[in-house]
């Protein structure tokens, strides 16, 4: 006697549980990995600027802002508190540290830490 291979419902519904669980996951992170995307974007911008180099912190801030709201990404996060601006000799560095909590399903949530930075070379 033959057993019989091949998918049992079980199986069905196990496979159909995991994909849609990956669907979700994807469909839940996809636009915060975008929103980086733009705060990245708008750093670059700024950092390539000729003159960020005689830019005080505050007029820094007011372009990233400038670009962000082009970009619909001015409500993102709190700039005052993530732009880092470090100055050394023959340049500065300018970075964006977030930290953004997903909420899943329940009380699972995913913890995303984006670290971005950008060298401005005199």
């Amino acid at each position: 006697m033959k057993n019989q291979n091949g998918w049992t419902i079980w199986t069905l519904l196990l496979t159909v549980a995991v994909l849609l669980a990956v669907v979700l996951l994807f469909m839940k992170l996809t636009p915060h990995y975008l929103d980086n995307y733009k705060l990245e974007s708008a750093l670059e911008h700024v950092s390539t600027d000729s003159r960020v180099t005689n830019m005080t912190r505050r007029e820094i801030l007011r372009e990233i802002k400038n670009k962000l709201y082009i970009d619909y990404g001015d409500e993102l996060i709190n700039l005052d508190e993530s732009l880092v601006i470090e100055k050394r000799r023959g340049g500065m560095t300018l970075s964006l540290d977030y930290e953004v909590v997903v909420p899943l399903v329940s009380n699972v949530s995913a913890l995303l830490d984006f670290n971005n930075s950008a060298d401005v070379v005199y």
